[in-house]
């Protein structure tokens, strides 16, 4: 491709290079998972995807949608649930943040946390806005809604599924572990995890966005907590199935202390597979940018060390692996928004989507 033959987003650190004739309009990806890494998805898609053209809601509203898993039952979304019995609102808060395109103070209020010793010490703003929402709706789904209105998101915000669900852990030795925030104490390989109640259902919408996608990217996240958690509710990975997106995996940077203890990137493929075994995975992004050795120390002090990409393995089990700089700058090992989504979108326009985009 020449370098005549490329467009960029006005903004050279969020740059993307995709094809002039791509349809940049027309692609639709869907982003699952939850904690820090699906709101770091959407934070580059975001700019990759709408801040250099001109923003029409009710064309561009499905262009970007994430799916985010509602299992969370620690810290704030914890005492809320046990509480008012509603999805956990925590992973939801975020993503409506990552795509929050109204007034910035409006998102510092939502992101606002309480501190000290009152009852509401703890507490994300966010979090009391979605369940006292979630009380006024009786519907968590709708009250996710109203809040992406009043931040005026960029694209949609899902819950995985609008039931009451609890994620348990079934641990290698037969013990089983009931709560998401249990697992990385547990200390014990993970053999499998599921929702309880087993009969959760997809949020139809999460379904309609799936089967429609160009795009669908999984992770970065924690493995069983966010991105399997997420494929589970039924319905889910049977969209992604039937649907003709192009999927990809975006490999984790370290393993997780008590959830993937010793994991390669193999080992978190398979963990994926037995949990979707019908869902294709069709790249795999890997990060090949070098960590700096106070960062392996650092990470390394607390029982955390880089995946190994075991690359050729990945290939031989009939993946595409595209191997780029996706590190952020500073001292903590994470992935890069601008990176991320320049690597995703290239990889979309580049090679095509299943749906032909």
């Amino acid at each position: 491709m020449s370098a005549s033959s490329v467009v960029t987003t006005t903004n050279e650190a969020s740059r993307v290079n995709v094809p002039e004739n791509a349809g940049l309009p027309d692609l639709r990806v869907v982003a699952l998972g939850g904690g820090t890494g699906l709101p770091t998805v959407l934070r580059g898609l975001r700019t990759g995807l709408f801040e250099s053209y001109s923003w029409d809601p009710d064309r561009d509203q499905t262009r970007l949608t994430a799916v985010a898993t509602v299992a969370d039952d620690g810290g704030s979304s914890g005492k809320l649930r046990a509480t008012y019995r509603l999805p956990s609102p925590g992973d939801v808060r975020n993503c409506l943040l990552a795509l929050a395109g109204g007034d910035p103070a409006l998102s510092d209020v939502f992101a606002f946390r309480f501190a000290g010793g009152s009852e509401v010490a703890g507490h994300s703003l966010g979090n009391l806005i979605l369940t006292a929402l979630t009380e006024l709706e009786q519907d968590f789904s709708k009250a996710v809604a109203r809040v992406g209105r009043l931040l005026s998101i960029r694209g949609l915000v899902l819950p995985a599924t609008g039931q009451n669900v609890a994620l348990h852990a079934e641990l290698s030795d037969g013990t089983v572990i009931e709560g998401e925030s249990r697992i990385a104490s547990a200390r014990s390989p993970i053999r499998k995890v599921r929702l309880h109640p087993a009969d959760a259902v997809a949020l139809p919408e999460a379904i309609d966005a799936l089967e429609r996608a160009h795009l669908v990217v999984i992770g970065p996240g924690s493995l069983y907590s966010s991105l399997v958690a997420a494929l589970l509710p039924h319905g889910i990975a049977e969209a992604i199935t039937r649907s003709r997106a192009r999927v990809v995996y975006v490999m984790n940077l370290m393993t997780e202390p008590g959830e993937t203890d010793g994991h390669t990137a193999v080992d978190h493929l398979m963990a994926i597979r037995r949990h979707a075994p019908t869902m294709p995975i069709h790249d795999i992004l890997a990060n090949t940018t070098p960590f700096a050795p106070e960062q392996t120390a650092r990470y390394g002090a607390q029982g955390a060390v880089p995946v190994r990409a075991d690359l050729a393995l990945l290939r031989a089990l009939g993946h595409s692996v595209h191997e780029c700089d996706l590190l952020a700058s500073g001292d903590d090992v994470r992935h890069d928004p601008a990176k991320l989504a320049r690597a995703l979108l290239t990889l979309a326009y580049r090679s095509g989507s299943r749906a032909g985009s």
